[in-house]
């Protein structure tokens, strides 16, 4: 039996700020959720990775109910389940991975951690929003942690990383020099309003590595760091808080800079390598400079612009969902449940964590959801399959299963299953104390699954508190350990105090 065509598919994105799960079916996007923690992070002026990995934490069981909601589906229902394994914040990323081995590992279906920038070009798989992959073609990916040019000629098998930032990213630059002229928390947004009311032809900065002697090693690359000192080296002998209209025509300036190095790279990659095709994405796609001066000089050289919805530029579970959706229709196996976070996850690797010998098709993951929906609590026989690694998630080999007849069980497992998951979430704080209940609960959950299928609800719940233990103790024990090292560091003279 085949694997279904139109798989029902949950994606999970926690790489920076934003908690986001969004469910497709095929290239229908069903639902797209985002909870976001950007007013916990306004008063440091940036993203503070402990406090995001915190946040998702906090919002990612709620996220995950309302998308189910708003798609009219049940958990029972989800296909496959994929999820953001990197680039991005590491505690972040780790929370969403941990959480997404718990639900595919609780619904007994595949997992497929996926790539997170080339799933802002996926987004461009969901027809269902008028969006239409044609390939190949050129990306400008733009957000606050990344700023990349890539070759896209297969979304899944061919991606090549044209250029980077070698210093800041460009929505980094926006956040800096907003926080320089005295406008709140996330910058891009603040200097795109008030742009609007400036000349951005008043001052002429810098546009970094476009010079004659940056374009044999830098063509591609990206630098707003110098931009960005520039604008603060002019501000400190010429700035005015207290002028509007300086500010506005500051802000103008410094906007129109980034955007004529993004758009000018961009179709010098378009000219290079004759692809007359250019995708933007990520969330300094939604400046309406960017877009307006894209707009304009694409046609003008004769390239196809597509741009998303201002919902799906920034970061966003649908399009993680629409990447993992790709896979299984190309019959891609499933990733190891042990793959883990990877926040420098290259841009051209689609798909993390593939088993080196191991291969499913699509008869072996059509088999394996039907058996999965076929499965009576009443049935006295279950399947015995060889597990992997039990502390990070045990997911089943695609090896034909063996039958037996169970023999007593233990009734106790989902109790202690569950009483271990919120212990090990409880203890997680202290220093990740709760490690070792959260194992436990993850492997007494996994047990019980296969003795105790009438008790899945209490099991699930297990599952996840587990992986979310692990993940919690993790981040906060390395959190804690960090200063003595630091300690350790500077007493040995390797670093400076």
């Amino acid at each position: 039996m085949s694997a279904p065509s139109t798989p029902l598919v949950l994606g999970i994105e926690t790489s920076c700020d934003e908690t986001a799960v969004g469910i497709v079916r095929g290239g229908q996007l069903l639902a797209n959720v985002i909870s976001s923690s950007m007013e916990l992070h306004r008063r440091f002026g940036g993203v503070v990775p402990e406090v995001a990995a915190r946040a998702h934490l906090e919002a990612i069981p709620s996220v995950i109910d309302q998308a189910v909601a708003e798609a009219g589906v049940s958990l029972d229902d989800i296909d496959a389940v994929a999820v953001t394994s990197g680039p991005g914040l590491a505690g972040a990323l780790m929370v969403g991975v941990g959480a997404a081995k718990g639900l595919a590992q609780s619904l007994s279906v595949p997992l497929y951690a996926v790539n997170h920038l080339v799933g802002h070009v996926s987004v461009e798989l969901l027809t269902s929003e008028g969006r239409d992959l044609e390939l190949p073609t050129i990306a400008l990916l733009v957000s606050g942690g990344h700023t990349s040019l890539l070759l896209v000629r297969d979304i899944v098998d061919d991606v090549v990383v044209l250029g980077d930032t070698i210093d800041d990213a460009a929505g980094e630059a926006f956040d800096k020099v907003a926080r320089l002229l005295g406008l709140p928390y996330p910058g891009g947004p603040e200097i795109d309003r008030v742009a609007r009311a400036g000349n951005p032809k008043a001052y002429s900065f810098p546009r970094g590595l476009t010079h004659p002697k940056d374009q044999e090693k830098h063509r591609f690359n990206f630098s707003f760091s110098g931009l960005k000192t520039a604008v603060a080296r002019w501000w400190e002998q010429h700035g005015d808080s207290d002028d509007e209209q300086l500010i506005a025509d500051v802000a103008a300036s410094f906007q129109d800079a980034v955007v004529d190095v993004l758009v000018t790279k961009a179709l010098d990659a378009c000219n290079e390598h004759g692809v007359k095709r250019l995708v933007l994405g990520g969330g300094v796609a939604a400046n309406g400079r960017l877009r307006e001066v894209a707009e304009a000089r694409c046609a003008d050289a004769g390239v196809d612009l597509r741009v998303p919805p201002l919902s799906l530029c920034t970061d966003n579970g649908a399009m993680i969902a629409a990447l993992g959706a790709e896979l299984i229709s190309r019959g891609r196996h499933a990733s190891d449940i042990g793959v883990s976070a990877d926040p420098t996850l290259a841009a051209s690797i689609a798909q993390a964590g593939l088993p080196p010998k191991r291969h499913v098709s699509d008869e072996d993951l059509g088999e394996w959801i039907n058996q999965r929906d076929a499965e009576e609590p009443s049935d006295q026989a279950e399947f015995v399959e060889q597990v992997d690694q039990a502390i990070t998630g045990m997911q089943p080999t695609i090896t034909p299963p063996s039958r037996r007849v169970n023999k007593a069980r233990r009734t106790w497992l989902p109790t202690i299953a569950s009483s271990l998951g919120v212990l090990g979430l409880a203890l997680s704080p202290a220093f990740g104390v709760g490690l070792i209940p959260s194992i436990l609960a993850t492997i007494f959950g996994q047990v019980g699954l296969r003795q105790h299928p009438a008790k899945r609800g209490r099991l699930i719940v297990a599952l996840v508190l587990g992986y979310l233990g692990i993940a919690v103790s993790t981040v906060i024990a390395s959190v804690l350990v960090t200063p003595f090292i630091r300690a350790l560091l500077v007493a040995w003279g390797i670093l400076l105090p």
